[in-house]
C-alpha cells in the first residue's frame, strides 16, 4: 500500500494521528527560482528560517521550503459569485518587498500556489508529492508589507480582462461561429 494510499484510508476512517503540511508558492517572471513556504505549525517541522524538503509534485524531486508562519484563505464562492483569498506571511518581508521591487516594469501576474500534504507522524520522508486538494493558477492582485508581516489578496484570474485573438487565429471567427455575430 503507498502512503497516499495509507494516507486516504486514515482519512477516510476518521484518524486523527496524521498533520496537514500547507506549503505556499509565490512565482513570477522576475524570479530565478519560486520562493518556497511551509507553514510551521507550533514550530513542530523546525526552527523558522530552516528549511524542509518536499516534492511539489508527485514522483519529483524534493526541493527546498522555508519554515516560516503564515495563514491563508482559499479563494472560493457565495452567492455573489467568487470571493477573493488572503495570504498573511509573517517575518520574510524582506524577500517579499525583493519580489515586489523585481516586478515593477513587468506585465506578468504574481503566481501563487497553495499545496497540501497529508503526513502521519514520523513518516515525513515517505511523502511522494502533494494531495489533489491544491490550490494552483492563483494571481496576487494586492500586497501590503509592513516591517513584521506581509498580506496580499490572491484570487483566480478573471477571464473577463484577458485578450481573445482577432484575425485568423481568433478562438471565436465569423465562419465557424456565426451565431456569435449577429
Amino acid at each position: 500500500m503507498t502512503v497516499s494510499a495509507a494516507l486516504r484510508e486514515a482519512y477516510a476512517s476518521g484518524d486523527d494521528e496524521g498533520i496537514v503540511i500547507e506549503t505556499l508558492e509565490v512565482d513570477h517572471a522576475s524570479l530565478d527560482t519560486a520562493i518556497r513556504l511551509v507553514r510551521n505549525v507550533d514550530g513542530g517541522l523546525g526552527e523558522p528560517g530552516e528549511t524542509l524538503s518536499l516534492p511539489i509534485e508527485v514522483g519529483g524531486p524534493r526541493v527546498p521550503h522555508l519554515l516560516c508562519a503564515f495563514e491563508v484563505i482559499g479563494p472560493g464562492a457565495d452567492s455573489d459569485g467568487p470571493t477573493d483569498g488572503k495570504v498573511r506571511i509573517d517575518s520574510v518581508s524582506d524577500i517579499l518587498h525583493d519580489l515586489l521591487k523585481g516586478a515593477i516594469g513587468y506585465d506578468q501576474a504574481i503566481r501563487v500556489t497553495i499545496r497540501f500534504y497529508r503526513v502521519l507522524p514520523g513518516r515525513l520522508d515517505e511523502v511522494t508529492g502533494p494531495d489533489d486538494d491544491s490550490f494552483t493558477g492563483l494571481e496576487m492582485t494586492a500586497v501590503e508589507i509592513s516591517a513584521d508581516s506581509a498580506e496580499g489578496t490572491i484570487a483566480w484570474p478573471d477571464g473577463r480582462q484577458q485578450n481573445v485573438p482577432s484575425g485568423p487565429d481568433a478562438f471565436f471567427d465569423r465562419a465557424n461561429y456565426p451565431a456569435l455575430f449577429t
